[in-house]
């Protein structure tokens, strides 16, 4: 299930470099909540991705470039050091294709994480667990 929402400054990565980074991100997630990674998986793995032109910071408009990654995912597959490796892979993941994480290190890379409890998630209408998604997603090969 996870789902993430990616927000970045326009021009933060190359358009020909978005898909390589959006299917390195996709990896990520599903590897973060343990599942495998199949057909089912990825077609379970949302990422919503939005560019800004306009970055207020304290108040002023800011030509700062920055990136904020938002995850939601099961509270079950996440733990602290679960959570540490995800943030460094992210932010690695984001380094390795856009000069402007490059530049500061991965800096301007923002992760949040939401973690959702058993019954805050459902697919038309119908509650959806990881342990769920885990049952799914390794029924099929």
């Amino acid at each position: 299930m996870p789902y993430a929402e990616v927000s970045i400054t326009k021009n933060f990565i190359e358009d020909n470099k978005m898909s390589v980074l959006l299917k390195s991100l996709t990896k990520i997630l599903i590897e973060s909540e343990g599942l495998k990674d199949n057909h089912i998986s990825n077609s379970l793995a949302l990422i919503d991705v939005k560019e800004f032109d306009n970055l207020y910071v304290g108040g002023e408009k800011s030509k700062q470039d920055k990136a904020v990654i938002k995850i939601y995912g099961f509270s079950d597959a996440f733990n602290e050091e679960i959570k540490k490796k995800l943030f460094n892979k992210i932010t690695n993941a984001f380094i390795s294709v856009s000069e402007k994480a490059q530049l500061q290190n991965g800096k301007n890379i923002w992760c949040i994480i939401t973690p959702l409890g058993k019954s805050d998630f459902g697919v038309g209408g119908i509650p959806v667990t990881l342990e769920l998604t885990k049952k799914i997603v390794s029924s099929h090969t």
